[in-house]
């Protein structure tokens, strides 16, 4: 393995270490708008979707909220922004988002690879 790919994190060794860094998270992300806390009902690297949301947001709106996780040992609270895609009874809030900071991404990234189990 190259120096440069040791870097950046790739390879079997780097990626399985990654993966020990604690149990397998059993659900997604916990989202907080507003000081209000929900698990998404889909979750997915760009969007979400909440069942049922009972909050002020509306249709085309753009928020900032909060992605909670744990990795490890260590609670990770990333800020984010989204945007408010389609609001119904039916579907729920469903939302895109940007990735949260660089400085968050890396853990975010382990998080999702340790929860889809990757």
């Amino acid at each position: 393995m190259s120096w440069l790919s040791k870097l950046s994190g790739g390879g079997k060794a780097a990626n399985g270490a990654a993966a020990d860094k604690g149990p397998r998270p059993s659900q997604p992300p916990t989202i907080v708008i507003d000081h209000h806390e929900f698990v998404p009902a889909e979750f997915a690297i760009g969007s979400f979707r909440l069942r049922p949301y009972d909050g002020d947001l509306i249709a085309h709106q753009q928020f900032d909220f909060k992605m909670v996780f744990t990795l490890g040992e260590e609670v990770v609270e990333a800020p984010c922004h989204g945007l408010v895609v389609k609001l119904t009874d039916e579907s729920g809030l469903v939302a895109r988002y940007k990735s949260p900071p660089s400085v968050y991404e890396r853990k975010f990234l382990d998080y999702v690879r340790a929860w889809k189990g990757l």
